[in-house]
């Protein structure tokens, strides 16, 4: 089995990359929520 490594290739492109920043309202992550709520309560939903 394989599967693609997504990620930077060199160390120029991850420093670029954390220099973004992201900011989500309230409102907006509260809709989020609403759209994908996730699995359930940790640790019960990720047990096998």
């Amino acid at each position: 089995m394989t599967g693609p490594i997504v990620g930077p290739r060199t160390a120029e492109r991850l420093q670029s990359a954390m220099r973004a920043e992201l900011a989500l309202s309230y409102e907006l992550l509260t809709s989020l929520d609403k759209i994908f709520p996730g699995p359930g309560p940790s640790p019960e939903a990720f047990a096998w």
